[in-house]
């Protein structure tokens, strides 16, 4: 297989990844941030577990509130894993991983190919988490600053 190949199936096996796991991202940020403009015991708890938070945002927001922040999700595992498994397959197939010596050495060589994709993979991918987590953070602040700036909360 060429490369480019090894870099889109990693790809591909990370977006479908992510389709599945990107409303429990959702519902986990949600909980993480409810009440969070307000002091201990003061707030209303939205979400009392995950299958509540779940159904809660797929009845009031629906399929749109689930996948929330799912595009740069996406770009994010496109460009996180796509990078990780498709440049560590470009060391395993360049030899970089291959010790006829030793066992050991072998394994070195493949735990240092594995850090060095996943440092790539991770200054690649970076700028992806960040936007996307502004992106969804800022809808949920704005709305919060506006409710309670509104008076209504």
């Amino acid at each position: 297989m060429n490369h480019g190949t090894e870099f889109s199936l990693g790809a591909l096996a990370a977006v479908c990844a992510a389709c599945f796991t990107n409303p429990l991202e959702v519902v986990k940020t949600r909980m993480q941030l409810q009440g969070e403009l307000k002091a201990r015991g003061q707030y209303i708890v939205f979400y009392r577990n995950t299958f509540h938070a779940l159904y809660t945002v797929a009845k009031y927001d629906g399929i749109r509130g689930i996948q929330s922040g799912l595009v740069p999700a996406l770009g994010y595992q496109i460009s996180m894993n796509g990078t990780r498994l498709g440049s560590f397959q470009v060391m395993v197939d360049m030899g970089l991983t291959d010790s006829v010596d030793c066992t050991f050495c072998g394994f070195l060589r493949t735990l240092l190919a594995a850090g060095l994709s996943g440092a790539v993979s991770n200054a690649v991918g970076s700028p992806f988490f960040m936007v996307g987590k502004y992106l969804f953070l800022w809808n949920i602040m704005y709305v919060r600053i506006a409710f309670y700036k509104s008076g209504t909360v």
